[in-house]
């Protein structure tokens, strides 16, 4: 039988409280500037990119509600989950000695995660309706690459450190 993994209160610091900040206040504003842009948007605009950043599909204005809607739910599910960081998987074996340091990456790489992830999504959102608008909106050849290292660098960065002596 595994052995279970203690749980413990982690003590956020300064850059913990700011990346949920920052998180949040990418979210209000990704919805505020959806609602205010909505009832000015064409009937249809474009709600998907190729991976080249083109327009390749289009539909009703309502769907720019789905990005927004997205979001909070990755942003409720994520801050929900980051308060009980003893249920994560860990590479290495949680022990008494060596919980609060991983316990406290694993808290970070997840607001590191959001915090790039509701920027992501807010673009999208802001590039969706910004074509609308213009008709000629693309993404940026830069924002699919950018998008898989905000996610991945931080999840390979985590890996690293927690196998490391100081947090093992």
């Amino acid at each position: 039988m595994e052995n279970a993994k203690p749980s413990l209160i982690i003590k956020k610091e300064v850059i913990d409280y700011l990346l949920e900040l920052g998180a949040l206040i990418v979210l209000i504003t990704t919805w505020g500037f959806t609602i205010y842009h909505f009832n000015k948007l064409p009937d249809i605009i474009a709600t998907h990119f190729d991976l080249s950043g083109k327009p390749n599909d289009y539909g009703s204005k309502y769907t720019i509600w789905l990005l927004p809607v997205i979001i909070t739910f990755v942003y409720v599910l994520i801050f929900k989950l980051n308060r009980n960081p003893h249920k994560f998987n860990y590479l290495t074996t949680i022990t008494a000695q060596n919980a609060y340091k991983q316990y406290k990456l694993a808290s970070r790489m997840m607001r590191i995660i959001l915090f790039n992830i509701t920027i992501m999504f807010a673009y999208i959102t802001f590039k969706e309706i910004d074509g609308a608008y213009t008709k000629s909106s693309a993404l940026e050849w830069w924002f699919i690459p950018l998008l898989l290292c905000a996610t991945i660098i931080p999840t390979f960065y985590m890996i690293i450190v927690s196998g490391s002596k100081k947090y093992r």
